[in-house]
């Protein structure tokens, strides 16, 4: 072999490398490279909101674990949470635009009303960051001092007791249907526009029983103003050990509606982004003093991967759209 043929061969062999790499599939490159830019997390809820709260915290701590990259916060509030989702249905899949939704979504999703995008075909789960279960509650004016009284005192005044929740069709709504199907009483439904108003009603004594967020009814139940019966899932939170789980009563033992907040991304975002942001966001979530921060907010830091997510979707798909058509649910 001349030395000017080796030359040649050697030229032809760099061209063939560079053009494999011109060529790579954008997954790869992506990938590689990711983020390179800032990352924006949209929001389809107001700012100060349960969601807004969650996303800011995970954007001001996520970065040092994406290359240190700026993470935005983008409110697309609207809807019932539609607008924003979405948006980022349709946004381009390489990981530069993200959805965190709560369970809203899965809530719209069995009733129908997500409005041009479909939750399991468009959406790509990433994590399940933290999550918060509905809270039932009563005022002073109610005697009832465990779930099992509630449960007696319902019986013994059927079609007469009001609950409020924060509005038709939220996950505190279906709670209170929940406690009615299973405890086979008729309390009456008084919905309220947000969390605040229907926990003002009931320190004012004009609705006795409520079904609520713990963010909203805890402080009022430290100062005895309200009584926090139980939490409506499985199992008690880790910082409030003392408040039963609704499913410890019998009537209640599959009950299990919680509030929680997850990560999202479109459809076609390249699994190897996929599971860059699902590992950045929980070594995020392992930092001792956020999950401090998320507990002092009355947030349960579940921490759990795109896996679990999915999973968490499907169940709710389910249990909302069967309590929706059992008790005549429906979002207009």
């Amino acid at each position: 072999m001349t030395q000017h043929t080796a030359g040649i061969r050697r030229a032809m062999a760099a061209l063939a490398l560079t053009g494999a790499a011109t060529l790579a599939p954008p997954a790869m490159a992506q990938a590689g490279a990711y983020p390179s830019r800032p990352v924006t997390i949209v929001v389809p809820f107001q700012a100060g909101g349960g969601a807004d709260t969650v996303a800011r915290m995970l954007a001001t701590n996520i970065g040092r674990h994406l290359n240190g990259q700026t993470v935005i916060v983008d409110n697309r509030a609207g809807a019932s949470g539609n607008i924003g989702a979405n948006y980022v249905s349709r946004a381009p899949a390489d990981g530069y635009t993200l959805l965190l939704t709560n369970s809203t979504m899965t809530i719209n999703a069995a009733l129908n009303f997500t409005q041009g995008y479909d939750v399991k075909k468009d959406l790509q789960p990433l994590a399940l960051l933290v999550s918060s279960p509905v809270a039932v509650g009563v005022n002073s004016g109610l005697p009832a001092k465990s779930i099992a009284e509630l449960v007696a005192y319902t019986r013994t005044h059927s079609g007469k007791t009001n609950y409020s929740s924060c509005g038709n069709g939220s996950p505190q709504h279906f709670a209170g249907e929940a406690f009615n199907q299973s405890a086979k009483v008729d309390m009456v439904h008084v919905p309220y526009n947000g969390c605040a108003p229907a926990i003002s009603d009931a320190l004012g004594n004009q609705v006795p029983i409520l079904f609520s967020t713990v963010p909203n009814m805890a402080p009022h139940a430290k100062t005895g103003k309200l009584r926090m019966l139980a939490v409506a899932s499985s199992k008690r939170l880790s910082f409030m050990p003392d408040v039963p789980a609704m499913a410890e009563t019998p009537e209640f033992k599959d009950i299990d509606i919680t509030v929680w907040f997850g990560l999202f991304a479109p459809a076609a975002t390249p699994p190897q982004v996929r599971q860059r942001i699902e590992q950045a966001v929980l070594a995020t979530l392992e930092d001792p003093k956020l999950r401090q921060d998320f507990q002092a907010r009355y947030y349960e830091v579940d921490a759990l991967g795109a896996d679990g997510m999915a999973q968490q979707v499907q169940k709710d798909l389910g249990m909302y759209a069967q309590l929706a058509k059992q008790a005549g649910i429906k979002l207009e």
